[in-house]
């Protein structure tokens, strides 16, 4: 008697089943640690921008936003920021944090409005990405300049 089998067996189909499984699970914690890192990139070009956008505002209005004359912004509120800066025209969107219920912040010397501070946290260390501003600045934390980005004027 001979048997003619087509197909799998039940054991082969497990052991299929598991090794795609273990090679998933390497894949996906190898690709989390890069999604981190790109949301990073990400915060640290959104506030190069900003930068660029208040640097504008200020050869408009001879200061940054802050509650002077030529603003609605009020200081360290990253939403008024956004509005002023996209109801000048400025900018026609203003950038966010990529992660949800995460702000950037945004901090002003509280006399002229010549000075200010905006900072983004970060998900991972980057040593690379080191900074001169440390503590708290206008209202916005730089304490821990390995987690947390911060530029200024």
């Amino acid at each position: 008697m001979k048997y003619n089998y087509k197909g799998f067996t039940l054991i082969e189909m497990l052991v299929v089943i598991a090794v795609i499984a273990i090679l998933a699970t390497v894949v996906l914690t190898g690709v989390t640690g890069f999604q981190a890192s790109a949301r990073d990139t990400r915060r640290v070009g959104d506030l190069r921008n900003v930068q660029n956008y208040l640097e504008l505002y200020f050869s408009q209005c001879g200061h940054y936003p802050g509650g002077a004359n030529c603003t609605i912004a009020t200081p360290g509120n990253w939403a008024a920021l956004s509005t002023t800066i996209t109801g000048m025209g400025i900018a026609t969107v203003f950038p966010n944090d990529p992660v949800k219920n995460r702000n950037y912040s945004y901090g002003v010397e509280g006399t002229e409005n010549l000075q200010y501070v905006i900072g983004a946290k970060l998900e991972k260390k980057n040593s690379a990405l080191g900074s001169d501003l440390t503590g708290q600045i206008f209202g916005v934390d730089c304490t821990d300049a390995s987690l947390i980005y911060c530029v200024g004027s």
